[in-house]
């Protein structure tokens, strides 16, 4: 059984990934959460695919000494409006929605598709996607997410079959999907 471990931007990232101790085959990382994993990154993915080097994300995970993303997975439809810009060299883009999904459920339900769809991951471990309110871990004011509320939705209809190969470390999401 191959595990992924997705790591989100929320504000539990860094006490997720100290208390998971399972097994790791891999590694994705959601937009700034890029930054501050050590290790391999079999992919790193955005609904926003401009910040990889807008945003300075990419600067910021080579300044650390990490090594780069084997790929960059940014949405299909930004394809489109993004084509020519500042991006990562190599840059795919690719639906973001699992089979059957009608609404996003942010960018870290987009890398647990990756993981579990395109990557063939048996299963995902969510770090740093508890999907409350609580703050970014950059987020240096603190300010609450509020927007985590618009992104359920898309977590509660995802398909059977796929929410029992998910679980998460902490919050919202370990109270549906279940804690390791």
């Amino acid at each position: 059984m191959r595990t992924c471990l997705v790591l989100g931007g929320g504000g539990t990232l860094q006490d997720d990934i100290s208390a998971y101790g399972g097994p790791v085959d891999g590694a994705i990382a959601a937009n700034d959460a890029g930054m501050v994993w050590p290790g391999e990154l079999d992919a790193w993915v955005s609904l926003h695919a401009t910040h990889w080097i807008g945003k300075g994300w990419v600067r910021g995970r080579a300044d650390r000494g990490y090594p780069p993303a084997r790929r960059h997975l940014g949405h299909g439809a930004a394809g489109r409006c993004h084509a020519g810009k500042d991006l990562p060299e190599g840059t795919e883009f690719i639906p973001y929605k699992f089979p059957g999904q009608t609404r996003s459920g942010s960018s870290g339900l987009f890398a647990a598709k990756v993981a579990l769809i395109d990557m063939g991951f048996d299963r995902v471990v969510l770090c740093g996607v508890p999907m409350d309110d609580r703050p970014h871990y950059w987020d240096e004011g603190r300010q609450p997410w509020k927007a985590c509320e618009t992104f359920r939705p898309a977590w509660q209809a995802l398909a059977p079959e796929y929410r029992a190969r998910m679980r998460s470390m902490s919050g919202w999401t370990r109270e549906l999907l279940g804690g390791m």
